[in-house]
């Protein structure tokens, strides 16, 4: 079974998208915060399939930002933000395999997200 790892400060969005997800058959685990989710991840025995972290709310974007970069080079890693995130350096260039930007349709999203787990 795939397995996602869901950030997402707003808990109405992290269990809108969770609920979503588990309704298609797809693993979740969801924390508010990259910081101690990705911490976790060092002593995973396995890797998720997918990192979709949403920075719209978190009060530290750029060191939320720069945590997640730390893992795009080991699995894919999709961002949710807005236009006026405030950042040292672009999300674009920070390795990313996906940029979102808000508004996002939570229904297109996981449809979206199922593809690239397929794609797996």
């Amino acid at each position: 079974m795939a397995q996602v790892l869901l950030l997402a400060r707003d808990w109405k969005v992290r269990a809108l998208l969770r609920a979503q997800l588990l309704e298609e058959g797809i693993d979740v685990e969801a924390h508010a915060s990259a910081r101690l989710a990705l911490l976790g991840l060092e002593r995973a025995p396995h890797l998720p399939d997918l990192v979709v972290a949403d920075l719209t709310f978190s009060p530290a974007p750029d060191r939320e930002a720069d945590r997640l970069a730390r893992w795009a080079s080991r699995l894919p890693v999709w961002v949710i933000a807005s236009h006026t995130l405030p950042l040292r350096r672009s999300l674009a260039e920070r390795g990313f395999e996906r940029v979102i930007y808000r508004p996002v349709d939570a229904g297109g999203l996981v449809e979206e997200i199922k593809l690239r787990l397929r794609g797996n």
